[in-house]
């Protein structure tokens, strides 16, 4: 990190403690020669904040005089809609509730309302997410099973047709997360799983998430499990906000997710000093 980014980091970082800042918009003016890569190494920012904060449909054209909007500290906001709750958004990005009060001025007794925007550090995101021990993936998002793997009617045509993942509903805008780690092979618009990411995973599987209002990642991209991917939405042939999860084998044939995921008690899980881990959500 160059010394100028080292002084900016401690003024930001004193006007925070001073002024109770969730955090600060940081501009960036891109250089000759600098990447998205670049940019997040200097500004210690994710790859995919950098894309979730200033709407890159592709993050390789960036090109000496653009201007990128970054936060500081690296982190993601979260735009409240209509029924949240500081528990649920929490919730929604894997991390514990007290650290949302903290980073925005709330209290418990603090009321949200929709359009409000809520700041969550990266230092926390997925804190609370269970790290899968025999299965190959962990939950990709905090939400509810809204349809299963399978055979089913099709909840626009109404025709009988064979339901090649699982729906996973949470509100617009949700984070969605890598279940686990590998590298992006597809990141678009196909058909009508809308706006879509593929991930070929280093075990041989391949995840696919449909329906994003916004991808967040690019193909060639190497994640982590439980790095940002893109955020929930109802894009292509959708009736509401949710995420299509599947699951692809080594031979490219669709298999349950279920059976691939931790049990669904296990979504959400705040760990304890005394006994390890306690689940907790559903």
């Amino acid at each position: 990190m160059s010394r100028r980014v080292i002084l900016v980091c401690l003024v930001l970082l004193l006007l925070m403690a001073t002024q109770g800042f969730a955090f600060l918009l940081v501009t960036y003016v891109v250089r000759s020669g600098d990447s998205i890569h670049t940019v997040s190494r200097e500004l210690g920012v994710s790859m995919s904040t950098i894309i979730d904060f200033n709407n890159l449909s592709n993050p390789s054209s960036i090109k000496a005089g653009d201007r990128l909007f970054l936060p500081q500290p690296d982190g993601l906001i979260y735009n409240v809609q209509s029924g949240d709750t500081l528990e649920s958004i929490a919730k929604a990005f894997f991390a514990p509730v007290e650290s949302l009060f903290d980073t925005n001025n709330l209290k418990s007794s603090s009321t949200i309302n929709p359009g409000q925007r809520v700041f969550i550090p990266m230092s926390v995101i997925n804190m609370y997410q269970y790290v899968p021990q025999s299965t190959p993936f962990r939950w990709p998002v905090y939400g509810v099973i809204s349809s299963a793997y399978g055979w089913r009617s099709h909840p626009v045509s109404g025709d009988a047709s064979f339901h090649s993942g699982l729906d996973i509903a949470a509100p617009e805008g949700a984070p969605i997360f890598a279940a686990s780690k590998g590298v992006v092979i597809f990141a678009g618009v196909n058909g009508g799983y809308g706006n879509m990411v593929d991930i070929q995973h280093d075990n041989g599987y391949v995840t696919r998430y449909g329906h994003m209002s916004k991808i967040c990642v690019y193909v060639g991209q190497r994640v982590d499990s439980g790095s940002l991917i893109g955020r929930v939405g109802s894009t292509g042939i959708s009736t509401g906000p949710h995420v299509h999860f599947e699951v692809k084998d080594s031979k490219n044939n669709t298999m349950n997710p279920l059976s691939t995921l931790p049990t669904r008690d296990l979504m959400y899980v705040i760990r304890r000093e005394d006994d390890g881990t306690s689940a907790g959500g559903k």
